[in-house]
């Protein structure tokens, strides 16, 4: 057994409206729902049951969390939280994690369904440069009805990696 992590198992964040949020990954990225650990319907799991397990801010209380499952890559876990004198979310200008980027075949398609969904796009398509460059190799930027910031990436052209990089970038595989 090794001490290195295998990889990324979920990535979770924090949204204003869990079931609006939940629908719109489902309309935009086709995401599957897995299961909810906690409903709007159940108590709310507070900062007293939380706070030493994860940090939950006293005053907090997580209403609604469930786990999605996307194409080939991480789990997405999705919380609201009744969380007084709540924060705007981070931008790419702040600390902490503030994007999610997602590979795929045809960033049109995908830019389109995105937007159809109600997702706010911005300039772009672009063309990817410095190691990411080459025939094919695009990008764009979008924000989630919520403020998340989504990156959409197409490789149709290999990366060049560090001379001494000795292992190769990871994408997810392509559907069948």
């Amino acid at each position: 057994m090794t001490q290195r992590p295998r990889g990324i198992e979920h990535i979770g964040f924090t949204v204003p409206d869990h079931d609006a949020a939940v629908s719109f990954l489902k309309e935009a990225f086709g995401a599957t729902e897995l299961f909810s650990l906690v409903r709007k319907s159940d108590d709310p799991m507070g900062a007293d049951q939380l706070n030493q397990k994860n940090g939950l801010r006293p005053g907090s209380a997580i209403v609604a969390v469930s786990m999605l499952r996307l194409g080939n890559g991480p789990n997405l876990e999705v919380f609201e939280i009744d969380r007084p004198g709540h924060q705007h979310p981070l931008g790419i200008s702040d600390v902490g994690m503030h994007h999610v980027s997602l590979n795929v075949d045809d960033i049109d398609a995908a830019c389109a369904r995105f937007e159809k969904a109600g997702g706010e796009l911005m300039s772009g398509p672009y063309a990817l440069t410095g190691q990411e460059e080459g025939q094919g190799n695009f990008g764009r930027f979008g924000l989630t009805p919520w403020g998340m910031l989504i990156e959409f990436e197409q490789f149709e052209t290999p990366i060049q990696l560090d001379e001494d990089a000795s292992e190769e970038r990871w994408y997810p595989a392509r559907e069948s």
